[in-house]
Formats: C-alpha cells, structure tokens, sequence
C-alpha cells in the first residue's frame, strides 16, 4: 500500500549527517538534479484557491505544489525562487492543469534541472509541461534544509506550512541530471536491475550501479513502519514522520 500524508502525518529527511551513519544530502539539489515523484492527490482534501506542497525544500518554499482553482480544477505547480543581480526574489513556475482523468489516479512529477544551461525541465507523467529558465538569475540553493513530502515546511507559522493530503508511491532525488528517458528506465526496472532484496520485499541498490551515489534518497513509500519509510539507498536519508518540537530520534 502507498502511504498517506497529510496533516497529521508529515514526513520529511534531515539534510545532515545523523549519528556518523548518514550521508549529507542538503547541497543534492544545489546544481544539477532530478526530482521524481509518484503520487495521488487527495481531491477532497484539498481547499479551493490555497497552494498545497507535494515536496519542497523549505524557507521560501521550492518544489512540487497543488492547486486547486474557484472552478475546482486541480493543478500541479513547479515551481523555483531565484535572486536577480540586485538581489531581489523571484518566482518560477510553471502549471499543468490535471485533466479529470488523472485526479483520481497516481501520477508522476519530474523536475530534470540542467544548472549549466540554467533551466528546469519539467514532466506530467510522459508529458513536458514547461521550463523554468533562469539564466539571468540564480536559483535559490536550499543548502542546510530539509526535504518535505506533504507541506512547504512545519518549520514556521501555520499560514505558510501549505498542508496538503496526498498518496506517495515513491519518490528519489539524483545530483544529476538525467534524461527523461533515464528516468523512466529507473522506475521500470528497478526492481528486476538495479536492486537486489535484502529482507521480507526490502531492496537495496546494487553497488555496481553506476547512479548509486547520485541518490540522496530513493524511497518506495509501499514499505514503511509508522515513523519511517524505506531508503534504497540504505545511506540512513530516509523520510521519518515529523514530530511537533522533536526532529532528531
């Protein structure tokens, strides 16, 4: 079963090193990286004319947002700041609308982001939806933040958490910048080539794939217990339930 997020049952990663066991993964998304994710959005939880977040990195929240609009149509958001030579903010974006035969189902999202050439490819399921270039800007960096599945962030007011009600299937970070091609070969065949089971369905990369370190995470949410959900990384960046005034267990 995939896992349900919402208001009572954020998850998130910490970007460092927990325990000297753990990877630091808060610079994975600071120049080149692929984003994928695989969810279903809860429609009826969701509120009419209010940005709800999928994943982010936090502070001025970056990633993959919901929207749903006075008409009640759903829309999926992506979505970047970057700070212009003066230093002022800005917001990218770019939207696709989510045709009423996806609303009920699981869809995919994928950002691909070339820092070289300074943009943002962006994907709906096998479709490109947009870019977000920026090259008269810079992104903004998100070093020494978190990565959230459900909301912007809970690390700030009420008003700017942006909780939304979702479904995860799974979802993975690289440093680099594949393909979309590439990324569909990973999610086809990662069960059958790039990992092996070490336990009860649990599956780790090999460690002759090449990507291997590339992941900051790479997470099947079907394998969970209630605090955490299975890295295949097996780097301990795993998501981890959040808890009001206690993030370190």
């Amino acid at each position: 079963m995939s896992l349900r997020i919402n208001k009572d049952n954020i998850f998130f990663i910490l970007p460092e090193d927990r325990y000297s066991v753990s990877n630091r993964i808060d610079g994975y998304m600071v120049n080149d990286f692929t984003l994928y994710v695989k969810a279903k959005v809860n429609y009826d939880e969701i509120p009419i004319d209010k940005e709800c977040y999928m994943f982010s990195r936090n502070g001025m929240h970056s990633g993959i947002s919901i929207y749903k609009d006075v008409d009640e149509n759903l829309h999926a958001v992506f979505n970047w700041w970057v700070t212009d030579k003066k230093g002022e903010n800005h917001f990218k974006s770019v939207t696709r609308k989510i045709e009423e035969e996806c609303v009920d189902g699981y869809n995919e999202y994928i950002i691909i982001c070339d820092d070289t050439q300074k943009e943002m490819n962006c994907y709906f399921n096998n479709e490109f939806v947009g870019n977000i270039s920026y090259k008269k800007f810079e992104k903004q960096k998100y070093e020494n933040t978190f990565y959230w599945f459900g909301c912007g962030s809970m690390m700030c007011p009420e008003e700017h958490r942006h909780i939304g009600d979702f479904n995860f299937d799974s979802a993975f970070v690289l440093n680099k910048a594949i393909d979309k091609i590439e990324v569909d070969d990973i999610i086809e065949n990662y069960k059958t080539e790039y990992t092996y089971e070490l336990f009860d369905g649990l599956r780790k990369l090999n460690f002759s794939y090449p990507l291997r370190k590339h992941f900051a995470f790479f997470c099947d949410f079907n394998q969970t217990t209630r605090y955490k959900v299975w890295d295949m990384t097996f780097s301990g960046n795993y998501p981890q339930i959040y808890i009001e005034n206690n993030i370190y267990f």
